[in-house]
């Protein structure tokens, strides 16, 4: 935990390795706190060169980076210094710095608090805090130096700005932080604000770009909606940077949680490209052999300096023959497809129609004439002779019929000689069967046998 490393990318040559890494940091020290940001600028009064403040929970510290030529095979050695720090009342939670009141040639500090002060430093001095007015969570905070103006999202879900000027008031004490701040304009976006962000470069119209949990806001400096994108994703991180061209248009790198860096032209898809992370900070950055270079950062705290491309495309599409267009062929083919298409959009019914011929049928024809003699298993029931009659099966197989199985079931008093038929596997055919019915009861003899039910 508070590791600060200080990079300086090159290109990579694969004779070299792991050597081509190593030589790429500069600089690693511990600082033995957690790191919540670090900004490069002019915080220190007696020079003009660039320094680096480090934001700590409960500390802001600025330090010195300086190099020394090696004349050893061990290369340049790099030094951190510090040069002040500050010991925080409040936990801080981001900064931001810049030309607080138009002051020229350094820049001020300001800090937000987790409990929704803003407090002000120059150089080495503390200058002052103010309180958020309806404060409840912290937002992102930046400074637009064209306006002199900070802007935060209050937890109302509204973007607020608020002037520089008007931070201090002459009649309360320096360290009081009493006083609440009045926003010079509010803009309700209806959502939470990952990040903002204020280009350096300027077109004719200046900008200050938004970047919510599902779309992405430009606006003006006076609060007024240049343009809007709903996203279809959830961003991660975005960066605004200039445009080659000059038609007023600005490009946007924003990275989502699907480990996609998207580039955009106002709201229009240029480019994307797949990252091996998701990323968490991106920037466009130029060194001594990488120029215009995409840097992005990992939660995890991997750093990538990549070209977004792809792989070139070998597949050419085949040349057409070109032909004259017969349009009264074209016409006669439309209105044969309509035909079809009228036909087939007729309503049918829902069920399906069932199959013409059954796989197998069954017929039972029962004879006119009684049996003569008797094929009754019973001759006689109290010496009344027992009447049978022939009952011939037919079958028709239109298929393949596996092992098919007939029983004959008849109620009483009637009875059968055979009511159980075994059959092997049939395949197209007719097949008769024969069975005697009797009456096992001489009370019924007065059915004829055309009136006997099956």
């Amino acid at each position: 935990m508070g590791m600060l490393r200080i990079f300086s990318p090159h290109a990579n040559k694969p004779s070299e390795g792991a050597q081509s890494l190593a030589e790429s940091q500069l600089l690693e020290v511990n600082l033995h706190n957690a790191i919540i940001q670090v900004e490069l600028g002019k915080f220190v009064s007696c020079s003009d060169l660039l320094h680096l403040a480090v934001l700590h929970p409960r500390k802001l510290s600025v330090y010195s980076v300086s190099g020394t030529a090696g004349n050893v095979e061990h290369g340049d050695q790099y030094q951190l210094k510090l040069v002040y720090e500050h010991n925080l009342q409040r936990t801080a939670c981001n900064m931001t710095f810049g030309t607080f009141g138009g002051v020229t040639g350094h820049h001020s500090l300001c800090i937000q608090s987790m409990d929704g002060m803003l407090m002000f430093f120059e150089q080495d001095s503390y200058s002052f805090g103010r309180f958020l007015p309806g404060f409840l969570l912290p937002g992102p905070l930046v400074y637009n130096p064209r306006t002199d103006s900070f802007f935060t999202m209050s937890s109302a879900r509204q973007l607020e700005s608020y002037k520089a000027e008007n931070r201090q008031d002459p009649d309360l004490p320096v360290k009081s932080g009493g006083k609440r701040l009045t926003p010079d304009w509010t803009l309700v976006l209806g959502e939470q604000a990952l990040e903002l962000s204020v280009p350096s470069f300027s077109h004719s119209s200046s900008s200050i770009f938004v970047l919510g949990e599902r779309n992405l806001y430009c606006l003006r400096d006076n609060g007024q909606i240049r343009f809007m994108k709903k996203l279809e994703y959830n961003p991660s991180c975005f960066l605004p940077y200039a445009s080659v061209l000059t038609d007023g248009t600005t490009n946007l790198l924003l990275g989502n949680h699907t480990n996609m860096l998207l580039v955009y032209q106002d709201v229009t898809l240029k480019w994307a490209a797949q990252l091996p992370f998701v990323p968490i900070a991106v920037r466009v950055a130029s060194f001594p052999d990488l120029k215009g270079v995409v840097v992005s950062l990992s939660s995890e705290g991997h750093l990538l300096c990549s070209y977004m491309g792809t792989d070139p495309s070998f597949y050419s599409t085949p040349k057409v023959d070109a032909r004259d267009v017969d349009y009264e062929q074209m016409d006669a083919e439309l209105k044969k497809l309509q035909k079809y298409i009228r036909e087939a959009s007729k309503t049918q019914d829902i069920l399906p129609k069932a199959d013409s011929q059954e796989d197998l049928t069954v017929t039972a024809v029962v004879s006119k004439n009684m049996d003569n003699p008797s094929q009754a298993h019973i001759q006689d029931i109290d010496g009344l002779p027992v009447p049978s009659v022939t009952v011939q099966l037919k079958l028709k197989s239109n298929g393949v019929v596996q092992g098919p199985r007939l029983n004959v079931v008849v109620q009483p008093p009637l009875a059968v000689t055979q009511n159980n038929f075994v059959l092997d596997t049939m395949r197209v055919c007719n097949l008769r069967l024969k069975s005697h019915m009797w009456l096992f009861k001489a009370s019924s003899l007065a059915l004829s046998p055309p009136e006997i039910p099956l």
